[in-house]
């Protein structure tokens, strides 16, 4: 037995109503696989940084976290100390988005993050979680960059294909090596 609510709607917003929740599992994130030599070549800002803060705001009707980061070395991009670095999703003014894909940094963490600027002047990180390297230490002091993994589907370039995303992980000097080649000194993918 159909709800009386049912019949008051016309016609055309129950099919657009049925068609969204059809199409509903389609929606999410796609992203294409960045090798380290892409994130190098792509990126407009390549730092080392540590999260000094968070905030989220309303753009339009997308909301974005924006990180406040402190810059401890600098790679590749005009000399800043600070950057206000966006990513889509967080809470603002009692609502909450999320997107798929998207990394959430913590505060008080250090990160070498691979950043693109718009032409508006905001910066994101390239290809989202792909974009971002956890540093972590070991009790011999030695520090290891592994990149944030994704469950989002990541697209092999050129070809359209799902393809596995392998994170990419080693020693910091390592990929420090890679970033000041240009990203054609051994960079592993």
């Amino acid at each position: 037995m159909r709800s009386a609510l049912w019949h008051i709607v016309p016609k055309p917003v129950r099919v657009a109503l049925c068609l969204a929740v059809w199409l509903a599992p389609a929606w999410g994130a796609t992203l294409e696989l960045l090798s380290l030599n892409d994130l190098i070549s792509k990126s407009t800002t390549i730092v080392q940084a540590r999260v000094t803060g968070s905030s989220a705001s309303y753009t339009g009707t997308v909301i974005y976290t924006h990180y406040k980061i402190s810059v401890l070395a600098q790679w590749k991009g005009a000399a800043q100390s600070s950057i206000d670095v966006l990513v889509p999703g967080g809470a603002a003014k009692g609502f909450r988005q999320t997107y798929p894909g998207v990394p959430q940094l913590v505060t008080g963490q250090q990160y070498v993050l691979f950043l693109w600027t718009s032409s508006q002047g905001r910066v994101y990180p390239i290809g989202f979680t792909q974009g971002v390297f956890n540093l972590l230490q070991d009790a011999s002091g030695n520090t290891t960059a592994v990149q944030m993994p994704t469950t989002e589907t990541i697209l092999a370039p050129g070809t359209g294909q799902v393809a596995k995303s392998q994170p990419i992980g080693m020693a910091l000097k390592q990929l420090i090596s890679a970033i000041t080649a240009g990203g054609t000194a051994g960079g592993t993918t």
